[in-house]
């Protein structure tokens, strides 16, 4: 059984014209036309008008070496990150996103395989290659690095033409024109943008604000507080939040209501169902999940206010299909399964990726036809309502971030007295999963909490474990791979 919305085509097209050119050009193109329209607001209050933003995109084109054709961008959440990615893209060149909490050694290894020929923002990180020598194509125009189905993080390359037609959906599934609108002066109410620059939300967040002719309010880092000051002083009527985000929001101590809010949505990761209830229920706002991956460069389903506001809602959907996405839900071996039947989720559609980076730095295909498997399990019911049943692959999400248990671990090894290690996700009420991990050492091993703090120069905040117990052995499955709910047994046996 195969579901799809109609409203997009599904097969790609030429990156060539005004579609395509749309991420190419958008702050050029603006500024000419709407040189005043305010682009980007920050928390002080200060804002950048195209004109101003285009003037910005400008000197950081200086940067950029000719002829590069993969250059890596250090993304924080500022309006002089959008404007160096802008800048990248203006030049012709492809954007390979860096995050702002990469430790410098994570940094270095994607720049090294994604081949970049310059490297902006990021200081201590530099390139491999002389410009032109970088094999990204002409029509590529974002590397982001997120898990594929398994192992460590990997680039996923998406085209121009994918995320023009990612806009595309967006704008529809809001009820705009496909084109979506231009900006207005005075300005709409503004596009709060609260995810990782680095992150594909975060990075849609900045362009379907434009498109659908929105300014876009960048936050560094969300706090509760904070938004529900920003609902109150800018006028927001759209969040797009994480669950951790919700979960914040409805433990607020302070009673509150959210205005003019008239939409929530919530992605990156499965909301709890009590969570949601509650913020629900705290609110009176329902929050519209939202499925999606970087691999199709945005939403795979997603629940619509029509179908909530008429009580289609069924227990645990994360909505129909996107428009422009198509749906299976197929059986190891591939075969098609029914409604309501359990396998895992492929999907294909215009917006989807080119393919993952491989060795030589070029794209490796999806799959045949061009279906991605998302490496989720789901079922489709006989309406098209899409239900994310788990995961087939190890990784977990803390708070929106992913973590990937083959990384922590390779860290984890490294250090002395540590012989072997496994990484486990653990519940967490406000997180969604915290990383876990267990440890067979050796007499050198000092006191655990010397790891965690050993971690902080290899990984991540996010991705070192809340908890590290030492155990005899690992404990493994029949075949002898890593056995990890027998993991997470290990470290919560002891509480």
């Amino acid at each position: 059984m195969t579901h799809q919305d109609t409203g997009l085509d599904l097969a790609p097209k030429s990156p060539q014209g005004q579609q395509a050119s749309y991420v190419r050009s958008v702050v050029k193109k603006t500024a000419e036309t709407a040189p005043t329209a305010v682009a980007i607001v920050e928390l002080d209050g200060r804002s950048w008008t195209f004109a101003d933003l285009s003037e910005q995109v400008a000197r950081h084109a200086a940067e950029i070496p000719e002829g590069a054709r993969r250059v890596a961008v250090h993304a924080g959440n500022d309006n002089d990150s959008v404007a160096r990615i802008c800048a990248v893209w203006q030049s012709g060149a492809s954007v390979v996103l860096l995050g702002a909490l990469l430790p410098d050694t994570e940094a270095e290894r994607r720049v090294r395989e994604t081949f970049c020929d310059a490297v902006l923002g990021r200081q201590g990180v530099s390139a491999t290659l002389a410009p032109g020598q970088s094999p990204a194509e002409p029509d590529e125009a974002l590397v982001v690095f997120t898990s594929g189905t398994t192992g460590r993080p990997k680039g996923t390359v998406l085209t121009v033409d994918a995320l023009s037609r990612s806009l595309q959906g967006i704008a529809l599934g809001s009820g705009l024109p496909k084109e979506g609108r231009p900006p207005a002066d005075p300005p709409r109410r503004l596009s709060p943008m609260f995810t990782p620059m680095a992150h594909m939300a975060g990075m849609l967040g900045v362009l379907s604000g434009w498109y659908v002719g929105k300014p876009v309010l960048i936050v560094p880092k969300f706090d509760a507080k904070v938004a529900l000051r920003l609902v109150d002083e800018f006028g927001v009527n759209v969040l797009r939040l994480t669950p951790a985000m919700v979960y914040d929001l409805a433990r607020w101590p302070e009673q509150r209501d959210l205005g003019g809010v008239r939409s929530v949505t919530v992605g990156t990761a499965a909301i709890p169902d009590a969570t949601r209830v509650e913020f629900e229920r705290r609110y009176g706002l329902p929050v519209l999940r939202n499925y999606g991956q970087t691999e199709f460069s945005g939403a795979i389903a997603f629940e619509r206010p029509g179908d909530v506001a008429a009580g289609r809602r069924p227990e645990g959907t994360v909505g129909r299909i996107a428009p422009g996405v198509e749906v299976r839900i197929v059986s190891p071996d591939g075969a098609d399964l029914g409604p309501g039947e359990l396998g895992e989720i492929v999907a294909r559609g215009g917006g989807s990726m080119a393919g993952y980076i491989g060795e030589d730095g070029r794209p490796i295909s999806p799959g045949p036809q061009g279906w991605v498997h998302t490496g989720d399990l789901g079922t489709l019911d006989a309406d098209g309502f899409l239900f994310v049943r788990g995961r087939l692959r190890e990784m977990l999400i803390c708070g929106g971030f992913n973590v990937y248990p083959a990384v922590v671990e390779a860290a984890l090894n490294k250090l002395p007295g540590v012989v072997d290690s496994a990484v486990a996700g653990a519940p967490d009420e406000r997180l969604g999963e915290v990383p876990v991990a267990v440890v067979v050492a050796d007499d050198e091993l000092g006191p655990i909490a010397d790891l965690q703090t050993a971690l902080r120069n290899e990984l991540a905040p996010y991705e070192i474990p809340r908890r590290i117990v030492r155990v005899a052995a690992l404990p493994r499955t029949e075949n002898g791979k890593v056995d990890r709910p027998g993991v997470l047994r290990m470290v919560t046996s002891g509480d």
